[in-house]
């Protein structure tokens, strides 16, 4: 059997964090958490529009979720936090505010409400100039976290081959095919997740061509680091045996598919998402209509608030005009449920506004949803979901740089 079949037969989140099945993971996780009872929605008069309530952001399955689950270190304890390579690889290094680790900055006395941040980054897009070029250039630092051994995944769906081919072999095919798929379900619902708390990390960088047809670029480099939630889990790993959970080094491939910008929006794509309106009422309207036209869509509004935000995110990474850019933000300033955390340093050491959204999850316990927006600049830097009760976020991106370009190989 070959390792592409070996990959089929993987959890969803064993898969690798490609362009699509991240963004598939984080639409289907969110979509979980938001089927939530909303709130009676309320009209704002100064708006003049409907403010759609902001449930639940992430599945409380999320702290059970089978295979890799994007995530980073504690926040605030750098102390208990370290990189640790893998047999033969990099020595102990001790995470440290303001660098590439993952910390995050607390709060700063005076915060602003959220409407007043995004409407204040809504101001700054309005002044952005527009760019242009042949390549929509992005470049994100995702920190993940593991949560069962690949290779020992891999090993046990290897035992359940050899298993199903002797069955096979000594009575009907047909059974043993489905003997084996019942097996294969078995384990993806229990992986065996490791008992210690680990993360690596990776940087992802992209060139999409905006004229059908041309060549796409896509580059990613693994740390092939761990990275452990603390001393005791770095203590359990190795008293495991140390298995490299990560490997390190550089894929790079082209290819000249036409990649859609947001999975809940194939219509959307890089050489029409200039076109999208400009006005904060029509841009709504549109977002409504796209909302019902997505992929297994339908007109339940309670689902509209995950919708409108995981949209929100791809397309502020995304070539959109700065007139959409600051429609967008003033339509996410009628959204209830926000909470403003102050201003915080993201993994990069980056300094925004943060706002989170707290809610019920499946299981009665709270999951948030945090961005990171720098006002001045109208950017987002960083999205990430923390689980109950945990200190560390189990998906954390920073969107380190985006920008037009005229070469494959350059950047801006």
């Amino acid at each position: 059997m070959t390792e592409r079949m070996f990959a089929q037969l993987k959890p969803e989140r064993l898969d690798e964090l490609t362009e699509v099945a991240h963004r598939r993971r984080r639409t289907d996780d969110l979509a979980r958490a938001f089927r939530t009872p909303a709130a009676p929605p309320r009209r704002v008069p100064s708006l003049g529009r409907r403010p759609w309530f902001l449930g639940g952001v992430l599945a409380a399955g999320l702290a059970a979720a089978v295979i890799v689950v994007p995530g980073v270190t504690p926040d605030s304890d750098p102390a208990v936090t370290g990189a640790v390579g893998q047999p033969g690889g990099n020595s102990h290094v001790a995470a440290a505010p303001g660098t590439d680790a993952p910390t995050t900055g607390a709060p700063t006395t005076e915060v602003l409400d959220a409407r007043t941040v995004l409407l204040a980054a809504a101001e700054s897009a309005s002044r952005v100039e527009a760019g242009t070029g042949h390549y929509w250039y992005t470049r994100d630092r995702t920190f993940s976290r593991h949560v069962v051994d690949d290779d020992a995944y891999a090993t046990r769906l290897k035992v359940l081959v050899a298993e199903r081919d002797k069955r096979a072999a000594s009575g009907s095919r047909q059974a043993a095919d489905r003997w084996f798929e019942d097996k294969v379900t078995e384990l993806k619902k229990n992986p065996a997740p490791l008992p210690y708390v680990v993360f690596s990390a990776s940087t992802d960088e992209t060139w999409r061509a905006r004229r059908k047809g041309d060549a796409n670029r896509n580059v990613s480099r693994s740390d092939g680091r761990l990275t452990f939630g603390s001393p005791e889990d770095e203590r359990k790993w190795r008293a495991s045996g140390a298995p490299r959970l990560v490997k390190g080094g550089e894929r790079s491939y082209e290819d000249r598919l036409d990649r859609v910008l947001s999975i809940d929006n194939p219509g959307i794509t890089i050489r029409n998402v200039d076109r999208l309106p400009t006005d904060e009422k029509v841009l709504e309207r549109r977002l409504h209509e796209l909302y019902r036209a997505r992929p297994g869509g339908g007109a339940n509004e309670e689902d509209f608030s995950v919708y409108l935000w995981q949209t929100a995110v791809d397309l502020l990474n995304a070539p959109i005009t700065p007139g959409t850019r600051a429609a967008l933000f003033r339509v996410l300033a009628g959204e209830r449920g926000l909470t403003a955390l102050g201003d915080r340093a993201d993994a990069l050491g980056r300094t925004g506004a943060a706002l989170a959204a707290k809610g019920p999850g499946d299981d009665g316990g709270s999951i948030e949803y945090r961005i990171i927006i720098d006002p001045d600049s109208a950017r987002l830097l960083q999205y990430e979901v923390v689980g109950d009760g945990e200190s560390a976020p189990n998906l954390r991106v920073s969107l380190e740089e985006a920008g037009w370009v005229d070469d494959l190989r350059e950047r801006p």
